[in-house]
């Protein structure tokens, strides 16, 4: 087992269970009316039953995730061939570890955006607490766009910059 494979099912899982437990924390501590759009100075002006906001966020962490690991699972069974246009041709004379590192990076992506959400969710608690009211949030942002940056260019910048690991047959 590779550190890459580790490190994603750890992370997606964890990231789960801790979107889990998150939702429900917030959800037992947001209004009944729950703010959802503010305008300019802050204040909420769009507003929905924290029963909704609790559905969405389930329905949106739900739909990503199967999407995502039955995209994952496509794309594993491609044949070798469907990756000839890779220029460092000697990940194609190991398909095994090509798949294994393209099921890996798969796997982060739910991850990421399990993150994220729990980011949202922290915000948008905090948002809908008069004590944080004139806090700035900006910074959401920017980690999911470092987050989703860093994903989009890990798998290419492996297959073209590393070799996979040759295994010495006895």
């Amino acid at each position: 087992m590779s550190i890459e494979f580790f490190v994603s099912r750890t992370w997606r899982y964890a990231s789960i269970i801790a979107f889990i437990v998150f939702l429900l924390f917030t959800y037992r501590g947001l209004p009944d009316s729950t703010a959802v759009h503010f305008n300019e100075s802050g204040r909420g002006d769009g507003f929905l039953p924290k029963d909704e906001v609790f559905y969405l966020f389930v329905g949106i962490m739900l739909g990503i995730n199967i999407l995502l690991i039955l995209l994952a699972k496509s794309v594993e069974k491609l044949p070798v061939r469907a990756w000839s246009w890779l220029p460092n041709k000697k990940w194609i004379e190991e398909p095994k570890q090509l798949n294994e590192s393209i099921s890996n990076w798969f796997n982060f992506l739910p991850a990421i955006i399990n993150t994220f959400l729990i980011l949202v969710l922290r915000v948008l608690l905090l948002l809908n607490d008069e004590r944080t009211f004139d806090s700035s949030y900006t910074y959401l942002i920017i980690i999911g766009l470092v987050l989703m940056i860093a994903w989009l260019f890990y798998l290419p910048v492996k297959l073209l910059y590393t070799n996979p690991e040759v295994k010495a047959e006895y």
